[in-house]
């Protein structure tokens, strides 16, 4: 039989965001539809209770991989002529796959197509960029104010955010998958940058297809090591995408840009007697950026558990 979607969940600890996760994808799945599920060493009891689940296949890392590493893994074995790869704190409505199905039959160059995502009150969420990134896009303070440009229909974007992604098996034969080289945050970024610069495959965005995202769920009680994370992958990404002379330039620009908040926020966090707890941590982020931007950048810093380098498999 052949199988239709290989749903890859990418999790690490919350059972309850799991499970939820799974019984919507149960609900939105067909016949020829499979799960898998890569644990990147949760140190929960999330694993033993999700084992006991049948049809879903497994895989579980004795570290924490990451998110491209695992979900690499997943693509690795699985069966699909589509994948959708997915974070643990989703969930999807009972139409969900057969929409994303139609999309990816009715344009063939679909590389990745991403949904509108929606905040469980019921907000619309950033669900993805119109314009591919560029130089001018990364500079804090300048690049921020560009709008983005609303998308009603099913419409080709720069990219998106990668929550929840349908994937076009053949594209990935053709382009690879995730880099790597990426722990967490940009991994994504630099996947839909290298499938617009192909002009084979498009990188779309499909508003019509709705899903539930929390966010932030397994990065929200390590918010300092998470900003530290993502510098690390942002400076990463900018290595691998502009030339070196620009990226001399952003890291000028950025690091004097989170000196100038740092002093901004300070002032603010003693003005307000230490009270106002939103100006305290984001004087409490900067600062760690900077720090460990000063030290050198050390690999302990940042998310914790992760494993020793690992290469692509």
């Amino acid at each position: 039989m052949q199988i239709r979607f290989s749903i890859i969940f990418i999790h690490r600890n919350n059972l309850h965001n799991i499970q939820n996760a799974v019984d919507s994808v149960i609900s939105s799945m067909k016949a020829n539809d499979e799960i898998i599920i890569v644990d990147n060493n949760s140190i929960d009891d999330s694993m033993i209770q999700l084992k006991k689940t049948k049809g879903m296949k497994i895989i579980s890392n004795e570290c924490n991989s990451g998110f491209g590493y695992a979900a690499n893994q997943g693509m690795s074995i699985a069966r699909g002529k589509y994948y959708l790869i997915c974070n643990n704190d989703i969930k999807l409505f009972k139409n969900t796959l057969d929409l994303f199905e139609k999309y990816l039959e009715k344009d063939n160059s679909a590389g990745l197509i991403g949904p509108q995502m929606i905040s469980p009150n019921g907000d619309y969420m950033n669900s993805y960029g119109y314009r591919n990134p560029s130089f001018f896009s990364q500079l804090d303070l300048i690049g921020r104010p560009i709008k983005n440009k609303a998308v009603k229909n099913f419409s080709q974007v720069g990219i998106l955010r990668g929550a929840c992604l349908a994937v076009n098996r053949g594209m990935v034969n053709d382009l690879g998958a995730y880099d790597e080289d990426f722990f967490f945050y940009h991994e994504e970024t630099e996947w839909c940058v290298r499938i617009n610069r192909s002009k084979k495959w498009k990188v779309m965005f499909a508003p019509e297809i709705k899903i539930t995202h929390i966010g932030g769920a397994s990065t929200e009680k390590l918010f300092i090591n998470s900003r530290i994370e993502f510098f690390r992958s942002r400076l990463l990404f900018w290595k691998k995408i502009f030339p070196k002379y620009q990226v001399i330039f952003l890291y000028i620009f950025n690091f004097t840009k989170l000196l100038f908040d740092f002093s901004f926020y300070l002032m603010l966090t003693i003005f307000t007697l230490g009270l106002l707890k939103k100006f305290k941590r984001k004087m409490l982020d900067r600062i760690a950026v900077i720090a460990w931007l000063i030290l050198g950048q050390p690999e302990s810093w940042g998310l914790p558990n992760k494993c020793n380098k690992v290469s692509s498999s």
